[in-house]
Formats: structure tokens, sequence, C-alpha cells
């Protein structure tokens, strides 16, 4: 229901603050490229810990508010973090759930849901590594902010942020009710996305990228449908399923 990808380098609809005021900030460069100028990230929100010189970053950035008044079931952030390929991958960072985006109430507010974590691991490979704050507690709220902080860290070298999304389960209205009664099951070896609905048949099926690229538009009439999902790339895809008017949106990964 929301996403930046960062691929336009443009975060002029996010807020940034140098909090140590050095002059380096998220978004100074959007891509980190090796000795040969080859790219070992994505275009992606980028922030130093070392660059040249040693820095000791104390950086945020926040989005603009993001609406959850239709948003129910389970809520999730989730993100792609990225780090040097090397040992000097330790980079330090908190991201922030919160209806405020005031960056001297943000960790204190009752509201905010909180993940602070070091990244790096025991084989410095530097992968690319998904991660998912469950943020159902900010079900229903109009405007609620998405912050990351690069702090409490010195002389490593960056922490690449891409590939962020928040995706809800619409709120169920009186309509509703067929949808309660579905069920999916994706089998693997077949590469087939069951639907069964024990009630009315489903009326189509959408299915979006977790960037929200829409990849499949099915018509459907039936009670028990089955989605070949063998042309799609590995990964996690978003499911919309309709009965008539209504919807409901289920989460695949598909492998």
């Amino acid at each position: 229901m929301w996403s930046d990808n960062f691929d336009d380098e443009d975060i002029s609809d996010w807020t940034l603050v140098d909090s140590d005021g050095d002059g380096n900030n998220w978004g100074d460069v959007f891509v980190i490229n090796d000795g040969t100028g080859t790219p070992v990230t994505p275009i992606s929100l980028i922030s130093r810990s070392w660059q040249t010189n040693p820095l000791t970053p104390d950086n945020w950035i926040t989005s603009s508010a993001i609406d959850l008044t239709t948003a129910g079931g389970t809520i999730t952030l989730e993100y792609v973090t990225q780090v040097a390929a090397a040992s000097w991958d330790e980079e330090h960072y908190s991201v922030f759930v919160s209806t405020t985006n005031d960056i001297n109430l943000i960790p204190s507010d009752p509201n905010t849901i909180e993940l602070t974590e070091t990244l790096g691991d025991t084989g410095d490979t530097g992968a690319p590594t998904p991660k998912s704050v469950d943020i159902s507690a900010l079900s229903g709220e109009s405007a609620v902010y998405v912050t990351f902080r690069h702090w409490n860290v010195t002389d490593m070298d960056f922490i690449s942020i891409d590939d962020v999304l928040i995706n809800a389960t619409a709120l169920l209205s009186v309509d509703q009710f067929d949808l309660d009664k579905m069920s999916h099951f994706y089998n693997k070896n077949t590469k087939n996305l069951a639907l069964n609905s024990s009630n009315a048949a489903f009326s189509n099926v959408e299915i979006y990228t977790i960037l929200g690229q829409q990849v499949v538009n099915k018509k459907l009439s039936k009670n028990s449908e089955s989605i070949n999902m063998a042309g799609l790339t590995d990964g996690v895809y978003l499911v919309k399923v309709y009965i008539g008017n209504s919807s409901k949106t289920i989460k695949v990964l598909k492998q």
C-alpha cells in the first residue's frame, strides 16, 4: 500500500537530519562502487561511516505521512539492508515507525515501533538481507512515519536500505464475509497457487511484485481455481483475490 525503492534517486518527500553535524547524510550517494567502478549495491538509500576518513554518523531520514486508516490484519514494514563485503561491515542502525516525525520525540513516543540492530555477519558476505517489522499495532492511524537512523558506529563503511514497503490487508467490510471462507496453497513442485472458496465464486486475481508491479491480471469464475506461477521469478508476491467487488490480499513465496 506504500513503497519506495529509491530508483529515481529522489528523496525530496523524505526529511533528513544530520544530527552529528559533519555535513554527511543519507542520500549523498545512491550507489556504492568497488575499486573498478562496478556497483556493489543497487540504487538505494545509503549512509556512510567512512568516506576517505572515519565518520561517526548520526543520520536520520523520515518518510512523509502514510495513511493506515484502511489497513488491518497483519501490517508489516519490509525493507532490504546491505553492508560492505568485508570485515568493516558492523553498521549500527534503527528503524522506527511512529505517529510523530519529530526525531526528538520518536524514540520515547509510546506509539513508536522500533528495531535496532548491528548488521554484518561472520562471513563478511555483504549479501542483501530482507527485513520485516510487524507494525499491526498502528492499524487505523491516519498518519504514520518511517524513520531510519544510522548511528552509534564509526570507521566501518556504508549501510544501504532498499525496497521499503508497507504491506497490509484491507479491513473487511460487511459484504466481504465470503473472503473469510477462502483458503490458498502454493505447491513449489508444480508452481501452482490453489485458491478455494467454500461459498461464492472468485471473480478476479491480480498478482504484484513486492515493489507493486502487476505481473498477473486474470478473470476467474469458479470456487476453485489454480494459478500457474512458473513464469514468474522466484520471490515474494502479493496476490489480490476478488469475490465480486470485495478483495483480500495474501502473500506468497514463489520458489
